[in-house]
């Protein structure tokens, strides 16, 4: 069940940061497999979840330490904030997800800590446009990702309304604010060259750990479940990530895009369907 309240009435335009205050209802009648049935895509979706509390607090801090340094009044002073309001939401939202994989036996502590020790061992002696420019990094993995799962909604065909309601929802939202670190980033770090060795290093490095830990996160959660010995699971996690629906074989030239000079995170043009995906919120909630 979804609960939304909205701050103005009106549409908001395709180019804003609407900040919602979405809630969900996770209850027991949600199945311990909620995507299909099948335990190791699920816990595909369940790693992410567990990454994202403390990851999304990590792209927060980043970007506020610009804050006071910007306009207000301005579209980035206002993109900012449209930014900050849902990332928190989705702190909010993943945490109380994440005390439902918890109550199941999820290492979710243990995991939490490895985040934690992550993000100490990246910070240190690190410049604060460095620490913007890896938050941009994984906001592009997020907006691709997302974009995969709103231009091709059958993604999530036989999920559980709920969990499917969710990362619909998360999806938007990344899609939403997918410019705003980048922006940051510009406006800050001017000079191009720089910037550009910047991110391209920022992105090789945070490809590195988070393909590492992803793998290591669905591994820990099959483990908990006395599943990470079934191959037939597995092979279909593989199967469903680089044959069909194929979500990692499809984004890849999306993130190899970031590498272009010339790149930007609106260049990928999901209006279309971000603009889809909205009237289905809307509907539903």
């Amino acid at each position: 069940m979804i609960f939304l309240r909205k701050r103005e009435s009106k549409p908001v335009p395709a180019n804003d940061i609407p900040q919602r205050d979405l809630r969900f209802t996770l209850d027991d009648s949600i199945p311990r497999y909620w995507y299909r049935g099948w335990c190791h895509v699920t816990r595909f979706f369940d790693a992410f979840s567990i990454m994202f509390p403390l990851g999304e607090k990590f792209f927060i801090d980043s970007v506020k330490q610009f804050r006071d340094e910007i306009p207000t009044g301005t579209p980035l002073a206002q993109e900012v904030a449209g930014f900050i309001h849902q990332e928190a939401t989705h702190i909010r939202e993943h945490r109380l997800y994440n005390q439902r994989l918890a109550a199941q036996g999820a290492p979710t502590a243990e995991l939490d800590a490895l985040i934690a020790r992550r993000q100490q061992n990246s910070l240190r002696n690190i410049s604060r446009t460095t620490w913007v420019a890896l938050t941009a990094c994984l906001e592009h993995y997020t907006a691709i990702l997302s974009d995969q799962l709103l231009r091709h909604p059958e993604i999530l065909d036989g999920a559980d309304p709920t969990m499917a309601a969710i990362w619909r929802w998360h999806a938007i939202e990344e899609t939403e604010h997918k410019a705003v670190a980048f922006d940051v980033l510009t406006t800050f770090e001017p000079r191009p060259l720089r910037r550009y060795v910047i991110r391209c290093g920022a992105m090789l490095g945070v490809s590195v750990f988070f393909v590492i830990d992803l793998i290591y996160f669905v591994y820990r959660l099959a483990a908990c479940d006395r599943q990470r010995a079934n191959w037939r699971e597995w092979w279909r996690l593989l199967a469903w990530l680089f044959v069909y629906p194929g979500i990692f074989t499809r984004v890849m030239p999306s993130w190899l895009y970031w590498f272009a000079p010339w790149f930007h995170p609106n260049r990928i043009d999901s209006r279309a369907v971000l603009a889809n995906a909205r009237r289905s919120l809307e509907e539903q909630s």
